[in-house]
């Protein structure tokens, strides 16, 4: 073999093996696209490591952690094991499987989430709770941006719930079912004596919620009805895929 061409050939198996696997992770961070869950900023920096297998910092509003991945197929399709932690602010875990081939086909497998309840409660108007909200996500599945399974277990470990000037209550520990209802996914939350308090779905390209009496009870504040009566319902367009990017 001509010795210019063995060459060539040498430069272009390391060529190969740099683009494949001594990537960093760099080249991948700065391809994800603009994310602002919340409707803020998520800042992504200094990625370390290869592009298979990094961590990055991240940055959104007063929290900050870290971001770590190892790429990891399911069968055919490519995923990463993701894991997430706080290094500053509320103490926020995340771990578990993400794959797909895009914003319309994805899924879910065995992620576990602890959240601050407090991260979400202070984006309500006049309302606040403090606590802590687990879950436990068996599998959800996106296909052609639809639901197409919903398997997940939640939990709310009780706290002090306010609202307005002064109202407040101490809410206990309430539990939540993910599970697919037909072609819906459906979220049921319920009481320690097993009352549902509130039902929300996705059907058709809309979000629906339902609240039921037995959630004022809770809070002490009905004043008569039956626990199943509706006291607040709300339907609106959803299109997942499409929320946090810009």
């Amino acid at each position: 073999m001509p010795r210019k061409l063995t060459l060539a050939l040498v430069f272009v198996a390391c060529l190969l093996l740099f683009l494949v696997v001594l990537m960093p992770a760099a080249v991948l961070v700065e391809r994800v696209p603009q994310l602002r869950p919340g409707g803020v900023s998520l800042v992504l920096e200094n990625a370390r490591g290869r592009w298979w297998n990094g961590q990055v910092d991240w940055r959104w509003q007063q929290q900050q952690g870290t971001l770590g991945w190892m790429l990891d197929f399911r069968g055919l399709t490519p995923g990463l094991d993701v894991s997430l932690r706080t290094t500053a602010g509320s103490d926020l875990r995340l771990a578990g499987w993400l794959g797909g081939s895009g914003a319309q086909n994805w899924r879910l497998l065995q992620v576990r989430a602890s959240v601050p309840v407090s991260l979400v409660a202070e984006r309500i108007p006049q309302g606040g709770a403090d606590g802590r909200a687990d879950a436990s996500i068996m599998e959800f599945a996106v296909q052609d941006g639809r639901v197409t399974e919903a398997r997940a277990t939640l939990q709310y470990g009780g706290g002090t719930v306010t609202w307005g000037r002064s109202g407040s209550a101490v809410v206990p520990v309430l539990q939540g079912r993910v599970s697919m209802e037909g072609e819906d996914p459906v979220l049921e939350v319920t009481s320690p004596e097993g009352r549902q308090l509130m039902n929300a779905r996705l059907s058709e390209g809309r979000f629906q919620l339902e609240v039921f009496r037995a959630w004022p009870i809770l809070l002490g504040v009905s004043q008569g009805g039956q626990p199943d009566d509706v006291v607040f319902q709300m339907s609106q367009p959803f299109a997942l895929g499409q929320a946090g990017m810009q």
